[in-house]
């Protein structure tokens, strides 16, 4: 599967900066206590003009980095111009990055970035142990949550105040989002908010006509109600349109949405099961969210275990809590096996 990739329509001067890079990396190299050098930024993934930098990271021995930050450095730091060229050198320490767990942009810049100087294979080894993770589509489950939030949730209640502006704000805060879960969608990385519109428009899959109505979604209009309630409605059938691909390509066999999709299966094992252990349901998930809907009414902790109160849950109704929650509920009860939902209580005591 190809990954997304710059595609700027402008002179592309990489192969000037490389060159000016190339020239210039014997100096870096020849520095006491250097383990590897690497490209980052634009530049690694293929393409530069006038208002580029060049990024370079030197990972240093750990003496060598104390040192560096205790005195004044052998070379200039930062952002800095050399031979009319301007640079970004970072440096860092070679010991601690290899143990620091690396955030998702982090991994994103890493994942694009190009060893220049790895003499004994320090920085592929790393780079690759980094690398090896294999992304997870469940990430998309909080951005699309976080996005109907803000869109949905929030857009409706000022909708309903008629204030415009404070709902086209809200509704900003749904883009970046859904943005993300595209790429969760697609198992990529989450880009640098500087490049993630850019490049999601070479992501392998994207909901039809996207960039159209990417730039509609992020259109406030004249500022009116009716701006806002058309906005709304173009970002949710994005949404929609994300959600269904995820389900349809990874979870075929559920039948809410996305982001329901934790509660649903916790709900589902307790169904399931109708006694957890506390230990057993700690893996999954915590006695925290058991305070909440839709679990709080229906169960109980006792002697080590989560029971379910099977009589409670199919009393539930529609009005006895937020549709988000009841909609849970109500699939499961539908799909109910009865056959299955009498089983033994362990008695107090009982061991796991």
């Amino acid at each position: 599967m190809g990954r997304p990739y710059v595609d700027v329509k402008r002179n592309n001067i990489s192969d000037v900066l490389l060159k000016h890079l190339n020239d210039r990396l014997p100096e870096f190299i020849s520095l006491p206590g250097v383990v590897g050098i690497t490209l980052n930024g634009g530049l690694s993934r293929g393409f530069a003009d006038h208002l580029s930098e060049i990024d370079i990271t030197i990972f240093l021995e750990p003496d060598t980095y104390k040192y560096w930050q205790e005195n004044k450095t052998p070379i200039t730091l930062g952002i800095v111009v050399l031979d009319g060229v301007l640079y970004d050198i970072k440096v860092l320490d070679f010991e601690r990055e290899k143990e620091k767990k690396y955030g998702e942009v982090e991994l994103w810049d890493l994942s694009y970035s190009k060893i220049l100087y790895d003499p004994h294979n320090k920085i592929a080894e790393m780079y690759e142990n980094k690398l090896s993770n294999k992304l997870d589509v469940s990430r998309s489950q909080s951005y699309l949550f976080g996005a109907w939030w803000s869109y949905k949730l929030a857009g409706d209640i000022w909708i309903s105040r008629d204030d415009a502006l404070q709902g086209h704000f809200t509704l900003n805060e749904s883009i970046p989002l859904l943005l993300k879960a595209l790429y969760a969608a697609n198992n990529e990385y989450i880009p640098h908010e500087k490049w993630i519109i850019h490049m999601s428009r070479t992501l392998e899959w994207k909901p039809i006509d996207w960039e159209e109505r990417l730039g509609r979604a992020m259109s406030t209009g004249d500022l009116s109600i009716n701006s806002l309630i058309d906005r709304q409605n173009c970002i949710e059938k994005l949404w929609l349109e994300i959600d269904n691909y995820i389900r349809e390509t990874y979870y075929p066999d559920l039948r809410l949405k996305v982001m329901q999709k934790s509660f649903y299966e916790l709900m589902q094992l307790l169904v399931q099961n109708q006694t957890v252990s506390v230990s057993e349901w700690n893996k999954k998930s915590s006695i925290a969210i058991l305070n909440g809907e839709p679990f709080y009414r229906v169960t109980e902790i006792k002697n080590g275990y989560i029971i379910l109160n099977m009589e409670k849950l199919l009393g539930l109704s529609a009005n006895d809590m937020y549709y988000w929650h009841y909609e849970i509920v109500k699939d499961i009860v539908d799909n109910l096996d009865m056959s299955k939902t009498n089983k033994d209580l362990p008695s107090a005591g009982t061991s796991e």
